[in-house]
């Protein structure tokens, strides 16, 4: 074959035909090949839960009537903040703050009593998959109910909650 291509070669050189090119053979490494096929997919986009604690603290006003003579009402707002644990699809994970604020309301009788109330809480943070690269993107949303005993004005808030949110992948 290469005694054909050499007197195509001299014909073409002699009438003036440029040359035939020869054409380049790139061998790639098996082991390349392989990393490359076997590199990390991306987490997909999706629906994700969150799993956590949130508190806060605050000083509650209690409007009773002076000398302890009946019952009042006890109000106030707090600012709750927590870092949840979400799991996102395709093993993605990682840890998100979360904060809202809610007004809590009741009963207080010589400073104490039951006080009620419902917090939005948001947030949104990125998540990593397992080989530790960032994901995307998650964001966390959802209303949770207080209520509880505040044994003075003074009231500290530790509640578990579970939030859902989605992920939006990189």
């Amino acid at each position: 074959m290469t005694e054909l291509l050499a007197a195509a070669a001299v014909i073409a050189a002699q009438i003036g035909a440029p040359l035939p090119v020869e054409r380049r053979v790139v061998v790639v490494p098996t082991q390349l090949a392989r990393s490359a096929a076997a590199a990390p997919t991306a987490a997909p986009s999706g629906p994700v839960s969150a799993y956590g604690s949130v508190s806060g603290t605050a000083l509650l006003t209690c409007n009773e009537p002076p000398n302890g003579g009946g019952s009042g009402w006890m109000n106030g707002w707090v600012t709750l903040a927590g870092s949840l644990s979400v799991n996102g699809p395709g093993g993605a994970s990682g840890t998100i703050p979360v904060s809202g604020v809610v007004f809590l309301n009741g009963t207080c009788h010589s400073g104490a009593g039951f006080v009620s109330g419902s917090a939005t809480l948001s947030g949104s943070g990125a998540l990593y998959g397992s080989d530790g690269r960032r994901a995307g993107t998650a964001r966390l949303n959802g209303t949770v109910f207080i209520n509880q005993y505040a044994p003075s004005q003074y009231v500290w808030i530790n509640q578990h909650v579970s939030l859902n949110g989605s992920f939006n992948a990189d």
